[in-house]
C-alpha cells in the first residue's frame, strides 16, 4: 500500500515550482558564479541570432548587389561573431559545470548531517537502499536538472523570441503563417509530454526498489542462507530487474517516437513556408523580394531547432524533479 501511495503521489505534478524554488535556493551557495552564468546564457541567446542575420544580411545586401568588398567584409563580421560563440559558451558550459557540482556537494552534505540526527527508529524502518539511492542517482538527477536544464532551456527560449521577432521584421504574413501551423506542434508535444512523465516516475521508482532490494540482500546475506532463500531471492530481484527494464524501455520507446516527431513537423513547416515565400516572390502585386525570404527561412530555422532541444531538456527536467522529490522529501 505505501509503495502504491508513494507511486501515486509521483504521477500527481510532473513539474512542481516548489521544488524548483528549492533547487533555485541552493544554488546560492554560489551566488557571484550564478549571476555571471545567467550573465553569460543571456548573451549566448542573443550571438546565436545574430550569427544568422548577419549571414541573411550578407545575402539581402552585397550578395544581390554583386559586391565583393562588402562579402568580404561581413565573411570577416561572421568569422569574429562565431568565434565570440565559441568563448561564450566555453565559459558557459564551465560554470554551469562548476555551479551543478557545488549544488550536488552541498546537499550531500546536508543529507548526510540530516542522517546522522535521525532516531534509531527511522532506521529500523527505512530501506537502506532507498537512502542510497538519494545519495547517488536522485543525486545527478538533481545536477543534471541544476547544471542543464534551466540555463539551456534559457537561451532556446530567448533564441526563439529573438527569432520570432526577426521574423516578423521579415514578412509578417509569413509569420501569421507560422502561427497557424504552431499548435500542431503544441498538440504533439502535450501529448507526449503527459506520456513520458508517467514513464519517467514510474522508471524512477523501480530502480529505487531494485537498489533497496540490492542492499538489503547484501546486509542480510547471512539470514538468506541460513533459511536457503537464495532462489526466492533471486527470483524476486529478476522480477523487481524485468520491471525496470519494462518501465525504461517505455521512456525510450516515447523519447524516441518524440523527438523524430518534433523534427519533422518542423520540416514540414519549412517547406510549406518556402512554397508561401516562393509565390509572394513571384507573384506580380507583392512587395516581398528574395533577400527577405531568404532571411525569414533562416530565422525559420532558428525558431524551430530549439524544439527538439527543449523535448530533450523536458525529459531531464521531469528526471530531476523525481530526483528532487524524494530527496526533499526525505528532508523534511
Amino acid at each position: 500500500l505505501t509503495r502504491h501511495i508513494e507511486r501515486e503521489e509521483d504521477r500527481q505534478r510532473p513539474l512542481d515550482f516548489r521544488l524548483i524554488a528549492r533547487l533555485y535556493e541552493c544554488t546560492s551557495v554560489c551566488g557571484s558564479r550564478r549571476l555571471w552564468l545567467l550573465a553569460l546564457v543571456v548573451i549566448r541567446a542573443i550571438q546565436l541570432p545574430a550569427l544568422t542575420w548577419c549571414l541573411a544580411a550578407v545575402i539581402r545586401g552585397p550578395v544581390t548587389r554583386h559586391a565583393t568588398a562588402g562579402v568580404f567584409q561581413g565573411a570577416i563580421l561572421f568569422a569574429f561573431l562565431a568565434l565570440s560563440t565559441q568563448i561564450v559558451l566555453h565559459f558557459r558550459q564551465r560554470l554551469a559545470l562548476e555551479l551543478g557540482e557545488a549544488v550536488v556537494c552541498h546537499l550531500r552534505s546536508r543529507l548526510f548531517r540530516h542522517i546522522q540526527r535521525m532516531p534509531l527508529r527511522w532506521f529500523q524502518q527505512a530501506r537502506t537502499g532507498r537512502v542510497i539511492s538519494r545519495m547517488t542517482s536522485d543525486m545527478e538527477d538533481i545536477r543534471a536538472g541544476v547544471q542543464d536544464v534551466f540555463y539551456v532551456s534559457m537561451v532556446q527560449l530567448i533564441q526563439m523570441l529573438i527569432a520570432a521577432a526577426a521574423m516578423i521584421w521579415f514578412d509578417r504574413l509569413l509569420f501569421l503563417i507560422l502561427l497557424v501551423l504552431v499548435p500542431v506542434i503544441r498538440w504533439i508535444n502535450r501529448c507526449f509530454h503527459v506520456r513520458l512523465s508517467a514513464a519517467l516516475r514510474n522508471m524512477r521508482e523501480s530502480w529505487s526498489r531494485v537498489t533497496a532490494t540490492l542492499v538489503e540482500s547484501i546486509v542480510g546475506i547471512r539470514v538468506t542462507q541460513a533459511f536457503c532463500r537464495e532462489s526466492v531471492n533471486i527470483q524476486a530481484f529478476s522480477e523487481l530487474a524485468a520491471d525496470h527494464s519494462g518501465w525504461n524501455t517505455g521512456v525510450l520507446k516515447t523519447q524516441g517516437t518524440f523527438q523524430p516527431l518534433l523534427e519533422l513537423n518542423s520540416q514540414l513547416v519549412t517547406g510549406l513556408l518556402l512554397l508561401a515565400g516562393g509565390w509572394r516572390v513571384l507573384s506580380p502585386d507583392s512587395d516581398a523580394n528574395v533577400g527577405d525570404v531568404v532571411g525569414f527561412l533562416f530565422m525559420s530555422g532558428l525558431f524551430f531547432a530549439p524544439i527538439a532541444i527543449l523535448g530533450t531538456q523536458y525529459h531531464q527536467a521531469l528526471t530531476a524533479m523525481a530526483g528532487a522529490e524524494r530527496l526533499f522529501r526525505l528532508l523534511d
